[in-house]
């Protein structure tokens, strides 16, 4: 195949290269699982769908309780978004632990010297000690 820029051909490909560049896309690792948040926000968006048509069905008074299941429902939804990341760790390392497998372990820290210990204030400085006199032997009489 050649590719053709303003009218002129620029450069022959070979028809498999290609389709081989064509096909071909760097994927990051699927790590983390987010298929069960994904369930949990889709179950509270259809259940502010079913409120919405029940909104019309009920009576003056009834329509005050909807509102409120349905600022519950805004409020659950905003706060799911809030802590997807957070939820998501959590969920990935039950399930390392359900299957037993270990969490990747960080690069180890080198270990620092023991801290030094401070210097005390200088204090007074203590009288010299007087050297006790040595006990005289007693005189036999």
């Amino acid at each position: 195949m050649d590719r053709v820029r303003a009218g002129r051909t620029v450069e022959t490909i070979h028809p498999k290269e290609f389709e081989m560049a064509a096909t071909t896309r760097k994927t990051k690792p699927a790590s983390k699982s987010t298929k069960p948040v994904d369930r949990l926000d889709d179950a509270i968006g259809a259940a502010q769908d079913a409120l919405k048509d029940l909104r019309g069905d009920l009576s003056r008074g009834r329509k005050v309780l909807v509102k409120d299941v349905d600022k519950t429902l805004k409020d659950a939804r905003s706060n799911l978004r809030r802590v997807r990341g957070t939820l998501v760790d959590d969920l990935d390392e039950v399930g390392r632990k359900l299957t037993g497998r270990a969490k990747p372990k960080a690069a180890a820290k080198p270990k620092k010297p023991a801290a030094k210990p401070k210097p005390k204030a200088a204090a007074k400085p203590k009288a010299a000690a007087k050297p006790k006199a040595a006990a005289k032997p007693k005189r036999a009489k």
